[in-house]
């Protein structure tokens, strides 16, 4: 147990670190423009906004490991489960009862932080109205589809972990139709519990799009705005879903806050996500990473079970009492590994951001785009390159801007490199 503790402190030692860091100035070598419509005005705010969200990241993950950590040594792992035990003796039911309790009993755990980083300072930087009863309803909402999900699959899993001795092989394999049915269904099941999803409603702009689709290559696209104003004032858009699932969707912040060709130029980004196939590219990727982190899992599981198993009354593999530890050791696995993650996504959304430049041809509506979007999250665009190496899923706005004005390679007479014209 003293190396579970010893590795909380060590994420609790790099959170103070890492943001001292992150607080220093970090120079970078972009040329830039002259004209004020490019150029981020940062305030203090931003950069006090900054700070907290590093430091909220850092801090979250050692709370989170704290959490499991807690339910093992506290003997409260093994109550849950024997109190399921006492209501079933059927194994599979039995886990299921036990990850209801578990699942509920993490968020109550976890609620101060998550109530912290997702009310208190969003609503401190006047980045949010959603009243405290609609963001309780929403957390209310998330309980419950982790709940139905999680109990059946987690069931299984931990049926898995106790009767097949290479149990980190069925699992990993288990995720891939898993994952796969996860993404299809969230534009359709999941997404709509929390907000309201509706074909674009400006039919000038829907036209437009439409049009800029067909250049894509792609026919027949769905394009949705969704009412993210009723959680934040932030601005975004994303793409979600596969096959008949697949679509582009705009937060309605978004569409109130830029001018047809920044929404344009941003959505030609999206576009370049569907035509390369990053949502399978990036499920291929994942799933690569995760057999990984399933066997070092395996590997750290049971000669920990051996070890501690005694102390947390865990009775045998694959016994539910023993899920934090699995948790845990396959979390910390993951948080290591988050650079590799983080860098896989910033070279594909460098690669949509050249793909819409291709596309458009929209540089100065690009730029301007990330402009609004930096300045109406209030986020510092200038992060520490230890933030952006470990955090950053997006290159930083600092490096977009500069790349939008510049990329030109139509005026060098040079080949498109993303978009290749049908």
């Amino acid at each position: 147990m003293r190396s579970i503790l010893i590795a909380l402190a060590a994420v609790a030692v790099t959170a103070v670190v890492v943001v001292s860091l992150s607080a220093q100035s970090a120079p970078l070598d972009e040329k830039k423009s002259d004209d004020k419509r490019f150029e981020v005005q940062v305030t203090d705010e931003m950069r006090r906004h900054s700070r907290i969200g590093d430091t909220l990241y850092f801090v979250g993950t050692a709370w989170s490991f704290g959490v499991l950590a807690l339910l093992l040594v506290t003997g409260l792992s093994r109550r849950m489960r024997d109190a399921a035990a006492r209501v079933t003796k059927k194994p599979f039911v039995l886990a299921m009862l036990y990850i209801a309790l578990f699942t509920v009993a993490v968020a109550v755990l976890e609620f101060p932080l998550a109530y912290y980083g997702g009310f208190v300072v969003p609503h401190q930087f006047d980045l949010s109205d959603q009243t405290f009863g609609s963001w309780m309803v929403d957390m209310l909402k998330g309980l419950a589809v982790n709940l139905v999900i999680g109990a059946g699959v987690g069931a299984l899993a931990l049926l898995a972990i106790r009767k097949i001795q290479r149990w980190w092989i069925v699992l990993w394999l288990a995720t891939v139709p898993l994952i796969i049915l996860v993404v299809i269904i969230q534009p359709i099941v999941l997404d709509p519990i929390f907000n309201k999803f509706e074909p674009l409603h400006d039919q000038v702009l829907k036209q437009k799009l439409l049009d800029l689709a067909s250049r894509a290559g792609i026919e027949g696209g769905r394009v949705y705005e969704v009412n993210k104003s009723k959680q934040t004032k932030t601005m975004n858009a994303y793409v979600t879903g596969i096959g008949p699932t697949n679509r582009i969707v705009m937060w309605d912040t978004l569409l109130a806050k830029m001018n047809h060709d920044e929404v344009l130029s941003v959505m030609g980004h999206e576009m370049g996500h569907y035509v390369m196939k990053h949502i399978w590219k990036t499920l291929a990727f994942l799933l690569a990473i995760s057999i990984f982190v399933f066997y070092l899992t395996y590997r750290l599981y049971e000669p920990g079970m051996r070890r501690w198993g005694s102390r947390w009354g865990v009775t045998e593999r694959g016994d539910p009492a023993s899920l934090p530890w699995l948790l845990l050791v396959a979390s910390a696995i993951a948080f290591l590994l988050s650079p590799v993650i983080s860098g896989y996504s910033r070279s594909q959304e460098h690669a949509a951001d050249m793909f819409s430049l291709e596309l458009t041809h929209l540089n100065e509506s690009f730029a301007t785009a990330f402009v609004k979007m930096a300045e109406d999250s209030k986020r510092d665009p200038s992060p520490h390159p230890f933030m952006k190496y470990w955090t950053y899923t997006h290159p930083p706005i600092a490096e977009r801007i500069p790349f939008a004005l510049q990329y030109k390679p139509w005026e060098k007479g040079e080949v498109n490199r993303m978009w290749k014209e049908k």
